[in-house]
This record gives structure tokens, sequence and C-alpha cells, in this order.
């Protein structure tokens, strides 16, 4: 729209309006709320059912973890980027693995063509694993590895090998396995990942390692269970919540079934939340989710200890509010969205950068992520109480609200058999494609203003931001040096270790897949030649053509 258009200056002439008082779920907001919506007010801070924080003192006691995704290209391009994020301020770590290597491809795989390193770290060997964390102390460092089972377990074989290659206590490992089977099953690319490798004995390999880390990494969370992907289709905050709770149980009992008390892996329990721009429903979901979370676990479970109920939320900002048009009105967006994830009390954020739209982050957007936290923390007055939205009427009346429909939509899931029904009924996907098509539809009629987009539009606008682009030869570089990595080898030995895995878990299905794996991976043998191992282990082939 010109700034001459007549229609523009009718607009603010006339006062502007809302087009509507919902939330992005639905709710239909009052005009002012008041005792009467908000009676009783929630227990304190730390204190069951943790609404208002797991901790007492929330951040006074501690800031969360400033985590940015550290992973692009090769191993060595991602170690370096660490080191330059660690040094402007990033707490914790954020490795997130290109598309082939969660899927169980090696880089030289046909079907990794144009996607190798391309939105994450190109991983294949333990090699590579030592030079990603090359100079990062493994037992100080919190670290978050964002793979998925069966590759999970692969990884965190390479990982375990690799401490001990520093001579790091395993035990003291401190960090988080994303570990959720569903995670790209349910996101944005539905269903990818069944192409690759079958759900159950994901679940299965998923709750092995779980295990392992329980009996070996004490400090370690077992599993991250991820809700994000699962908003970045497009689905309401009630949908996340309903449908990662809903699935989250069915690692609960699928541990419980393996004789594992729920005191003892469930305050390992971790969940990775996305956080939208719709400001007052997105801090009462987070206070909502702790509530339902330490209910199911207490009366559901019978869990005893505290630290069972406590609910523990990473957040990366949502994506889908970042527009390509107007790039640099993602700054502002992102650090709401931040402020949000705050007040709500996640301990650990991830604020997307504003360059998102067109590429990975370049190195100046995501030092401006990690200063948007910084403010936050120590300019803003927020961290300064613990929950000091608590007791507001509007914000106690939506965590309310956010909870009874959460809780009514897990119901419909369980009788319908729990979410991996649902999921292999394609009664998910059909949600989220009608939530999907329902946002759209939003943005599409005006119901949803995004700024730039179906409002305030600049035709004429040109687009004046560094853009982040990877190196033209980089795929090429990477494919030549696994091949070669290959052929370095000893392939007698690898094909033994390869004939034993496969061995080991088609005659061994009942016990935990981690000691093979561990061994296996000793022997240079690649990522991709061991989940092609457990593809033929479970008589799965991958079609392509």
């Amino acid at each position: 729209m010109k700034v001459s258009d007549q229609s523009h200056y009718d607009r603010y002439l006339k006062g502007e309006r809302l087009p509507h008082f919902r939330t992005l779920s639905g709710i239909e907001m009052k005009e002012f709320y008041d005792r009467g919506d908000s009676p009783q007010d929630p227990p304190d801070p730390g204190v069951f059912p943790f609404t208002r924080g797991v901790y007492k003192d929330m951040y006074r006691g501690r800031l969360w973890t400033r985590r940015q995704q550290s992973g692009f290209g090769t191993p060595e391009e991602s170690n370096r980027l660490i080191h330059f994020l660690l040094s402007k301020g990033m707490t914790g770590l954020n490795i997130d693995y290109d598309i082939p290597t969660k899927l169980g491809l090696d880089p030289d795989h046909p079907l990794a063509e144009g996607d190798v390193g391309l939105v994450g770290t190109s991983m294949a060997t333990l090699e590579d694993t030592e030079t990603l964390f090359k100079g990062i102390p493994l037992d100080k460092v919190s670290t978050t590895l964002i793979v998925n089972p069966p590759y999970s377990a692969i990884h965190m074989a390479m990982y375990l090998l690799t401490a001990k290659r520093e001579g790091v206590d395993v035990s003291s490992l401190i960090g988080t396995m994303m570990n959720c089977a569903i995670t790209q099953l349910v996101g944005p690319t539905y269903q990818s990942g069944t192409h690759f490798f079958p759900v159950d004995p994901a679940i299965k390999i998923a709750c092995d390692l779980m295990e392992y880390c329980l009996q070996h990494i004490p400090r370690w969370n077992i599993i991250n269970i991820n809700s994000r992907n699962i908003r970045e289709t497009g689905v309401n905050a009630v949908q996340e919540v309903a449908f990662v709770f809903s699935l989250a149980l069915e690692y609960v009992r699928s541990m419980v079934a393996r004789g594992i008390e729920i005191d003892r892996f469930a305050p390992r329990i971790a969940f990775f939340s996305s956080v939208h721009i719709d400001f007052l429903e997105e801090i009462a979901k987070l206070r909502a989710m702790r509530r339902i979370w330490a209910r199911l676990m207490k009366d559901t479970f019978g869990a005893k200890n505290p630290k069972s109920c406590m609910c523990r939320i990473a957040v990366q900002t949502s994506s889908l509010p970042l527009t390509a048009q107007q790039p640099l009105n993602n700054i502002v967006r992102a650090a709401i969205q931040t402020l949000a994830t705050v007040l709500g009390g996640s301990q650990s954020v991830h604020t997307t950068s504003y360059d998102e739209g067109y590429a990975l982050p370049t190195e100046e957007a995501q030092v401006l992520a990690i200063r948007t936290q910084q403010i936050i923390a120590y300019e803003t007055g927020v961290c300064r109480t613990a929950d000091p939205l608590g007791g507001s009427y509007v914000i106690e009346k939506l965590t309310d609200e956010l909870e009874e429909r959460v809780m009514s939509l897990m119901e419909i899931i369980e009788k319908k058999g729990g979410f991996l029904e649902c999921f292999k009924s394609q009664w998910i996907e059909n949600e989220i494609n009608g939530a999907r098509y329902e946002y759209a539809r939003q943005l599409e009629a005006g119901e949803q203003i995004q700024i730039g987009v179906n409002m305030e539009r600049d035709e004429e606008e040109e687009v004046k931001i560094n853009i982040f682009r990877q190196a033209s030869d980089m795929q090429e570089k990477r494919i030549r040096s696994i091949r070669e990595y290959k052929k370095s080898r000893d392939g007698d030995k690898v094909r033994r270790a390869l004939e034993n895995l496969t061995k080991q878990v088609k005659e061994k299905k009942q016990e935990n897949i981690l000691p093979i794996l561990v061994e296996v991976a000793e022997q240079k043998v690649t990522a991709g030649e061991m989940s092609n191992a457990l593809r033929e282990a479970y008589d799965f082939k991958v079609h392509y053509v």
C-alpha cells in the first residue's frame, strides 16, 4: 500500500480497531477481567503444581540458559561458530544436525544431495564428533543434541566415545538429547521419518537411550519431547500442548512397562516448546503446561518425588510470525516472543534470529538474538521476582481456560487409543492439516494481522540485510571427504562390525542397543552405515528413485 492511498488515511481518521478479540487458539477475550474470573490465587512458585514456576526463586537464583543454533556446514565450521557464540554470551549449546544426518544418511548418499550441511551440521563419523566439540569442556557446558531415534542412539554413542577420548567421565556429562521419535513425523516435514525408519522400533530405541542415560549419565536429560515442530505446522497452543503431552504419555508408559519406577526417570524428562506472537496466551500456555504435567505425573502415575512433577521447558521462539517481508520487523517480534518466554518461566531460550525467513542466521543476527535475551534479563527488571504476572486476572483466567481445553483434547486422543494410534490412523495428520489451512485462511482474510504481509505492505520494498550463504563448494568437499574416509578404513573390519550389529539387534531385540552401538562406533563405522544395519535388522527398506 502506498502512503498516498486515501484508504490509508481514512483508516487512521476513523480510529483503528482490531479485527477481532480472539487469541490464536480461538479463546474470546473479555473487555476486562476481575477477581470473579480468578477467585483463587495459585500456589507459590516452586510448589506443586508449579503453575508459577518450577523453582521458588526462578531467575533470581539462576537465569535461563541462552542457546542459539550452533550447526551448519562441516564439523569444523560448526566448531568455529560454537566458540564464537560462546564468546558473545551464549551459555549452552544447541547442536542442530543437517537433514541427511537426521535421517540416517551419510553425506555421499544419493538422497543427501543438495542438503548436506544446509540447515545443520553434517555428522557422519566419530572423528566428526571429536572435531565438532574440540575445545568444549563437555562436563561444564550444557549441550543439547537435536537428533532423534534411532540416530540419537548412534550419535550418543559417538558423543560418549568423544568424552572418553577427552578424558571426561561420562557420568559428569550435562545436557539433553532430543531423542523424540515422532519429532519429524508431526512437524513441518510430516511423516518424513517414516520413510527411513519404522515408528515402533524407533520408540523402543528412544527408551533404550533413556534407560542407558539413567544408568550411566545421571545429569543428562533423557528426552526433550518436542512440541515446537508440532506448533510450526500451524496448530494452535491448545493442540500443541495436547499433542505433545499425549505423546509424552506414550514414552512414560513404555518406560513404566520396562519396570522403571516413575520417580527414577520422570525428573530427567524435558520439553522443547514454541512461543508464538500471541503474548498473553503464550505466557499462560507455559504456566498451564506445568500445571497439567504435574497433575498427570502425580495423579495418573503416582509420582512422589516433586522433581518428577516439574515440567522443565526449553523454548525456541516460533518462526511462524517472522516474515520475509520487512525482515527488520522480526527483531521486534522476536523480542516480544522472548519476553513472553521469560514471563512464562522457561528454563532455556533460543531466540529465533530475524533473518531466518531467508536462510540460517548470520553471526550478526545470532549475536543480536543473544543481546535480546541479555537486555531482557539485565535491563527490564522482569527477573527481579518470580512469576511477576502471577495473580493477574487475565493471565490466571487464560491459564485455566487453556488447561481445560488441553485436557478435553487429550481425553479425545486417549479415547481414540492414544497418540500413537492417532498418528498411525492419520488422525493427527488431519488435525494438523486442518489447523494449517485455518491459520493460512486467517492470514489471507486479514483476520490475523502480519505487518508487511497483509497490512502496511510495501510493494516497492528492497530487502537490504546480510544473508547467510554457504561456501559454494562446501557440499562437494564434504562428500569427497567422507568418501576418502571410507576408503582409508579396514573394509573387512567395518563389514564384520556391521554384520555383528545387524545380528545382535535381530537376535536380541529386547536388549538395550546402546552397548553394541558404542562398540561398533569405535570401528570407524559411519552413522549412515549403522543406520542401514538397523534398518536391515528390522527388515525395513528405504525406497527411492
